[in-house]
C-alpha cells in the first residue's frame, strides 16, 4: 500500500530532506551551469510564463497589459538548462554501513533538485529499481520540486537499475544541451551500460556521474565473520577477511579503471563521492562539471 498523504513518518521525512538540503544549497556559490548566464544583447527567442524568481526587468509590460498575465522575454543566451536527476536505489545502495549509500544518494539528489530550483531551471527526477514511490519518473519542470521531494523521501533501496536501459530511455526522453546527473553506486558492469550512455552523450547531452561509495566496503574494514550478500540476486559468498582483504585494493583499482575508461569513452564525468566526506564538496565539483 502506498503510503497517504497524511503519513506522519513521510512527512517528517520530506521536512528533514528539504531542510538539509537548503542548508546544503545555503551556502553554496551561483553560477554553475551554462543556464545562469543572462545577456539582454543577443537574440530573442520567445517568451515564457514568470514563476516567482525570474527577474522583473524580464517581464514584458505591454503583453500583460494585453494579456493580463505575466511572461517574460527569453533570450537564446538565457535558455534554461532542462537538469534530468537519475537516482539508482537498487539492492546494492542499501549496503554497507547502515542505509549509508542510499541516505547519502537521496541526500545527493535532493539538495541538486534545491539549487538547480532556486536558479531557476526546471529539474526532474527519474528513479530506477527501488521500491514505495508513487512516481518514480517526474518531468523537469518549474514547479516539481514538492513532488521529487516526496518521492525521494519515499524510496527504499532493491531490485536492479538496469543502467543499459535507463541510459536508452533517456536517449528517448532528454533533450539535447540538458544536463544529466545520475547518482548511483555503478555496481553493474561498464562494458553493459558503456554503449548506451555513449549515444545519450553524442545526443548532446550533458551526463555527469555522481558515484557513490562506503569506503568500509571497498576496504573490508569489517571485523568478525563475513558472508558477502547480493541484495539484488540473493547470493552469497564466505570470505576469509585476512586473504581478501590483502586483494581488494586491486579489485577496487581494476574496477575504477573499467568505470573511469567507460565513462571517459562515452563523454561523461566521473565524480566520486565517499558516504562519509562532505557533501558540498562532490556537489561542488559536479556542478562545475569538472571531477
Amino acid at each position: 500500500m502506498n503510503p497517504q498523504p497524511w503519513d506522519a513518518a513521510l512527512l517528517s521525512r520530506i521536512a528533514h530532506i528539504h531542510l538539509q538540503a537548503r542548508r546544503a544549497v545555503a551556502g553554496w556559490q551561483a553560477g554553475v551551469h551554462r543556464s545562469v548566464h543572462h545577456s539582454s544583447n543577443i537574440e530573442f527567442v520567445d517568451y515564457t510564463e514568470y514563476a516567482p524568481g525570474d527577474p522583473i526587468r524580464h517581464i514584458d509590460w505591454r503583453v500583460a497589459a494585453r494579456s493580463e498575465k505575466l511572461v517574460i522575454r527569453r533570450h537564446e543566451a538565457e535558455s534554461r538548462a532542462d537538469v534530468h536527476l537519475v537516482l539508482d536505489a537498487s539492492g546494492d545502495l542499501g549496503t554497507g554501513d547502515g542505509a549509508a549509500k542510499v541516505e547519502a544518494a537521496v541526500m545527493a539528489a535532493a539538495t541538486l533538485a534545491v539549487f538547480v530550483n532556486a536558479q531557476a531551471d526546471r529539474v526532474g527526477l527519474e528513479i530506477v529499481g527501488g521500491h514505495g514511490v508513487e512516481h518514480p519518473r517526474i518531468p523537469p519542470g518549474r514547479r516539481s520540486l514538492g513532488a521529487i521531494t516526496r518521492s525521494l523521501a519515499q524510496v527504499g533501496a532493491s531490485g536492479e537499475a538496469d543502467l543499459r536501459s535507463t541510459f536508452e530511455g533517456l536517449c528517448r526522453r532528454v533533450a539535447p544541451r540538458s544536463i544529466c546527473v545520475v547518482v548511483s553506486d555503478l555496481m553493474e558492469e561498464p562494458g553493459e551500460w558503456r554503449d548506451a550512455l555513449t549515444l545519450l552523450c553524442k545526443r548532446g547531452v550533458d551526463v555527469r556521474m555522481l558515484h557513490i561509495y562506503d569506503q568500509a566496503e571497498w576496504g573490508l574494514d569489517f571485523s568478525g565473520e563475513v558472508r558477502l550478500f547480493s541484495p539484488e540476486d540473493e547470493s552469497e559468498l564466505p570470505l576469509d577477511l585476512a586473504t581478501a582483504r590483502a586483494q581488494m585494493a586491486r579489485v577496487v583499482e581494476d574496477y575504477l579503471s573499467d568505470v573511469r575508461s567507460a565513462l571517459s569513452t562515452a563523454g561523461a564525468n566521473h565524480h566520486l563521492f565517499a558516504v562519509n566526506s562532505p557533501l558540498h564538496e562532490a556537489l561542488g565539483a559536479l556542478l562545475r562539471g569538472r571531477a
